[in-house]
């Protein structure tokens, strides 16, 4: 039923429109000939060819023709044709992209979105109650607390998250348990095995791309932890109700400045730079700056602009920091450490925040969250969404 309700509105989105004209009558009376929708050549050409593809895996998890691979996600790079002749050239890849923008107008409208912020119910810092998730969390371990909230009330059948693997990276990964929520648990890098693995590092992980394998294990709803990019994209599904947009009940989304990709010759860079070795690096975190931890106590502070240059081009070309579009939007900015500022953006994500705040799952202490100290989180979040925001039109304006 997903795929009708794309056609019927796809008046609405651009197309490829041959025109013929008749010589023979005025200039003004064009006959149309043919109208197509976009397709996956066009994606190449408006944003793969431009260097701002987030790889966030929204168009080949939403394709239409998955089944009998038409595109793919290769090792590294934008996705791929696997087989063009497979391709439906239905559009549906170019309209989930998130860097399309094709479908601002509606997602806008469908959440109430503000300038630089979204929109936005209620906002508080707060921590897991449980001891075991603060110690693998980056900040306050509030997301894992919800997920095992959802999970222990048969909410959800699992989550799409994101797990380590090795000491630097890591990838998608659908955890059903409780255990596999505390494995998954924090954005920190262990590094007690050395630096190998960091040769390819890359901050971001593709986590919509597991959406498929999990339609397969018939999971009847889901909750999934993304970036602004990947949120989006799955909005952007649902809004066109394409499969599998039906079990994806929870967007738990993070904050999100830039992530960062690097080789070896850009580590040994940093580390020449800002005088550390990532031999002697205990824990990365990124808030207001990239904070890196060494083992001796000392703590490093990066400002954003002083490494630009190793972050990922696409992050240039995305607008958003605080995951608008989200249920709940999560991240440490504005927060103490070892707290966890939310914004709650929707009813489902008041209901969730509330229930497992009154459940016992998560707490709230009252100095962080008085008007004041509410306000402050707030205004670091806008101040933060402003400036991604500039960037991204200076970025638009450099690439016109």
């Amino acid at each position: 039923m997903g795929q009708f309700s794309l056609w019927k509105n796809l008046k609405n989105y651009p197309m490829n429109i041959k025109i013929k004209t008749n010589n023979r009558k005025k200039v003004d009376k064009k006959l149309v000939e043919e109208v197509l929708p976009k397709s996956f050549e066009d994606l190449i050409k408006d944003v793969h060819e431009l260097g701002i593809c987030g790889e966030c895996g929204g168009c080949v998890s939403f394709c239409s023709a998955g089944e009998i691979k038409a595109i793919v996600m290769p090792e590294s790079g934008p996705p791929v044709y696997y087989d063009k002749d497979n391709c439906l050239h239905c559009g549906i890849c170019y309209l989930v992209c998130p860097q399309t923008h094709v479908m601002d107008n509606e997602l806008n409208k469908r959440f109430n979105y503000k300038v630089s912020i979204g929109n936005y119910t209620k906002v508080t810092s707060s921590q897991a109650t449980s001891e075991e998730i603060r110690k693998k969390a980056t900040d306050g371990g509030v997301v894992t607390a919800i997920l095992s909230y959802l999970l222990d009330k048969n909410l959800i059948s699992g989550a799409i998250v994101s797990k380590k693997e090795g000491p630097f990276n890591r990838i998608p990964f659908f955890a059903s348990t409780k255990d596999e929520l505390l494995e998954a648990a924090g954005s920190h890098y262990d590094l007690s095995q050395g630096v190998v693995g960091l040769e390819n590092y890359n901050s971001f992980v593709p986590t919509i791309t597991k959406l498929k394998q999990v339609v397969s294990l018939d999971m009847p709803s889901i909750a999934v932890v993304g970036t602004p990019c990947q949120i989006m994209s799955i909005r952007k599904m649902q809004e066109l109700s394409i499969l599998p947009a039906h079990i994806v009940k929870y967007t738990l989304g993070l904050f999100c400045n830039l992530n960062f990709s690097f080789n070896a010759d850009a580590r040994k860079e940093l580390e020449e730079r800002f005088d550390f070795s990532f031999d002697d690096v205990e824990k990365l975190n990124i808030k207001e700056n990239l904070i890196i931890q060494l083992k001796n106590g000392q703590t490093k502070y990066i400002d954003f602009k002083d490494i630009h240059e190793f972050a990922r081009s696409a992050c240039f070309a995305c607008r958003d920091f605080s995951n608008v579009y989200a249920d709940i939007s999560f991240g440490g900015l504005g927060s103490k450490d070892g707290y966890t500022t939310s914004v709650i953006r929707t009813k489902a994500g008041e209901e969730i925040y509330n229930n497992a705040l009154r459940e016992g799952y998560i707490q709230e202490t009252s100095d962080m969250n008085t008007s004041v100290k509410k306000s402050e989180m707030l205004a670091k979040v806008i101040s933060f969404g402003k400036r991604k925001f500039e960037r991204y039109k200076q970025a638009r304006k450099a690439r016109e």
